[in-house]
């Protein structure tokens, strides 16, 4: 490659060239930002620099001299497209492919080729340099995602309010038509676990609606501390035994920082009533507030033209010591109208995430078998004089 490189008497035009020293060229190298393979005419491996050797996932045996084919044996494609890239007039520009590596993860790279030149002029190797793409081609994808889904809420949501119309007309005929009957309980039952199951289709077509629309912030500076003992007394209302014993360990005299406190107490009062309904009729549920460090250069996008960033997080953990969450359940819990109750509708622990998410916090579940079930709530503490002035 020195060789190839190392050219003072040929003609380059305009480009100042002296022959740098060899330290210096391998610095070059491997200082840019781009994976580099280059080959001879026969198909050797003149040069692999370490980030081609990252995104290929080549092995450390590896070395100058190897036939390019057996470099890039998981990557046939790529080593083909070198090797006829001498007979080629025009060469690939700008162009992507699909390689499997070894850790089993597909990858796309874009690539650009180039021909090294001898001295009488005739390409002597060649030189293929390339970026992974994968993580590009993930957002093209989510964005892409993301427009079918705000499709698919936009018809649920029609769906919806054309279903609750004729449910409501069967809610009122049931009820003439009980006025109507003669008293006989068999049939007035009858009419009554009707209007009850209509009842539950209308909620949880309200829970559905709830769910698809767009969620509105109204940030205000809050602390956690008063708001998790609310959520405990709405839960202990609603789901609460004197039997299930609360635990409280907050954090000392944390600051109130930017949340939407209506909002983050719903979240907060599922959390606390499913814990409630995991541990039965006799259990411990613990409620624990903490502050840590959030990862560098982290900012919320609260607003388009505000960043304010933040430092550290606010993390709420809600335990119970019920039986715990099977694994295969646990990657669906988060998703829409999954539940694994028999009155539940799904839309509950999905509604949670989508609340924190708004918050641009994380939420997540950690249940090892038999031991009970840990959700973490991680909020941006965002105080209000650093949204102010970002």
């Amino acid at each position: 490659m020195q060789e190839l490189l190392q050219k003072p008497k040929q003609d380059l035009g305009t480009v100042a060239w002296t022959t740098p020293p060899e330290g210096f060229l391998r610095g070059l190298i491997q200082g840019m930002r781009c994976g580099i393979l280059t080959v001879d005419r026969t198909g050797r491996l003149l040069l692999l620099n370490d980030l081609a050797r990252q995104i290929l996932e080549t092995g450390p045996e590896v070395a100058a001299g190897q036939d390019v084919r057996e470099v890039l044996a998981d990557h046939p494609q790529l080593a083909q497209i070198l090797l006829e890239s001498f007979s080629m007039t025009t060469l690939p520009n700008r162009a992507e492919i699909d390689l499997r590596c070894r850790s089993q993860k597909g990858k796309t790279i874009g690539f650009t080729l180039s021909m090294v030149p001898g001295p009488d002029g005739a390409p002597e190797g060649a030189a293929i340099f390339f970026k992974d793409l994968t993580y590009v081609e993930h957002r093209e994808e989510q964005e892409r995602l993301r427009d079918r889904l705000a499709a698919l809420g936009q018809m649920a949501a029609n769906l919806a309010h054309e279903i609750r119309n004729p449910l409501a007309s069967i809610e009122v005929t049931c009820s003439l038509l009980k006025r109507k009957l003669p008293p006989d309980p068999g049939a007035r039952d009858l009419l009554d676990k009707i209007v009850v199951e209509v009842r539950r289709l209308n909620r949880t077509i309200t829970s559905s609606l709830e769910f698809v629309r767009p969620l509105s912030l109204s940030l205000a500076p809050a602390r956690i501390e008063p708001l998790l003992d609310e959520a405990i007394t709405v839960a202990q209302g609603r789901r609460g035994r004197p039997e299930i014993r609360i635990e409280r360990r907050y954090a000392a005299a944390l600051p109130a920082f930017l949340m939407d406190r209506t909002q983050m107490r719903q979240v907060f009062e599922n959390l606390l009533i499913n814990a409630m309904e995991a541990v039965g009729e006799r259990g411990t549920v613990t409620v624990e507030s903490d502050l840590v460090a959030a990862p560098a250069a982290a900012s919320v996008p609260y607003r388009p033209s505000e960043r304010p960033a933040f430092d550290r997080y606010v993390v709420v953990r809600v335990r119970d010591d019920g039986p715990g969450i099977p694994e295969d359940a646990q990657a669906k819990l988060f998703y829409p109208f999954y539940t694994t109750k028999k009155q539940g509708s799904g839309v509950g622990l999905s509604m949670a995430r989508k609340i924190v998410d708004c918050h641009r916090g994380l939420i997540d579940v950690d249940s090892p078998p038999g031991q009970g079930a840990t959700f973490t709530v991680r909020l941006p503490m965002v105080l209000a004089q650093e949204a102010e002035h970002p």
